[in-house]
Formats: C-alpha cells, structure tokens, sequence
C-alpha cells in the first residue's frame, strides 16, 4: 500500500518523465525488489519515508550519469535504513551528487576518511581543480598550517559531512 501510493504519487507529478525514462524507473524499481528485508510494509506505509521516495526518484530520473546514479541509489538506501529519516541528510547529499563532475567522484575515492591528519590527496596539480571544488562544497577543508617548500597540491582534511558522504560513493551496490 506505501509503495503504491508513493509510487502514484512519482507517476502524477513526474507522468511524461517517467515515460521518457523508463529504464531509470526500472532501475529504482529494481532497487526497491532486490533490498526486500529494507523496504519492509513498515517503512513503505510510513509518510517521512514517502516523502524522500518522490523526492529522490525526481533527482534520479533526471540524473545522466549512471554512475552517479549507483550513488543516488547508495543514498537513498542509506535513508531507508536510517532511524530518524527527518534528520537524515537526503536533500543535502542530492545537492552535493548534483554539484559533483565524475572527475569529482573519481577523487573523492581517494579520500582517506579516517586520517586525523591533513595529507596530500595527490602530490601534483592534475586534480587540483578537482580538490578544490570538493573544499568549496564542503566536503574537504584545507588545512591552515604554514608549509615550506613547494606545494602543488594542498593539505586537507574531510569534513563530517565529507566523511558521511564519501561511505556512499565507495559503497557499490548493483
């Protein structure tokens, strides 16, 4: 009964979208079978879950790259799971998934998650562009000690978000 009635919902507002991408619609349909023991009756009756359905169906339908939408899957699973759906990061995480070239998800692969220390991603300038966006999303800052000798790719860090976000880009699911 949940599902169907986010489902109906997803066909109303996005009726032609969904037509247009039919093989993106399987895909999500196809998520929602293989994970039954996350999408149980409980959470598809339950109206904060419904809600980040139709909201993340939207962002994947329109979503061209299919590697992003491996991690669009990866998030959405992550919120299914999740206890307290309201505080779960679904909207920003999209956001971040939008911003991101696939250069950018490339280099967040390389992301030490669990270094206290601030470190070098590359030691050249071949993803310095890269990195750089990744600090002006939030992900990585930079790290502010004073450095001697030349530098051609900065120190950093990852953010809490970065941390929370990247688990979803190095976790592969189908």
């Amino acid at each position: 009964m949940g599902l169907s009635l986010a489902w109906d919902l997803c066909k109303a507002l996005l009726g032609a979208g969904l037509k247009l991408r039919q093989k993106r619609a399987l895909e999500w349909v196809e998520m929602v079978r293989d994970n039954p023991e996350v999408f149980t009756g409980k959470l598809l009756e339950n109206e904060e879950f419904q809600d980040g359905f139709v909201y993340t169906l939207e962002k994947y339908l329109i979503e061209r790259s299919e590697e992003k939408r491996k991690i669009f899957r990866n998030i959405f699973l992550g919120f299914s799971c999740s206890k307290n759906k309201e505080r779960f990061d679904l909207e920003k995480y999209s956001f971040l998934l939008s911003q991101l070239s696939i250069e950018d998800v490339e280099t967040l692969k390389y992301v030490n998650v669990n270094s206290v220390i601030s470190y070098q991603l590359f030691d050249d300038e071949i993803h310095l562009q890269n990195i750089y966006n990744l600090i002006n999303l939030g992900i990585l800052y930079l790290d502010p000690s004073p450095r001697f000798g030349p530098i051609h790719s900065p120190f950093v860090l990852t953010s809490d978000l970065g941390k929370n976000f990247i688990k979803y880009i190095k976790h592969d699911t189908k």
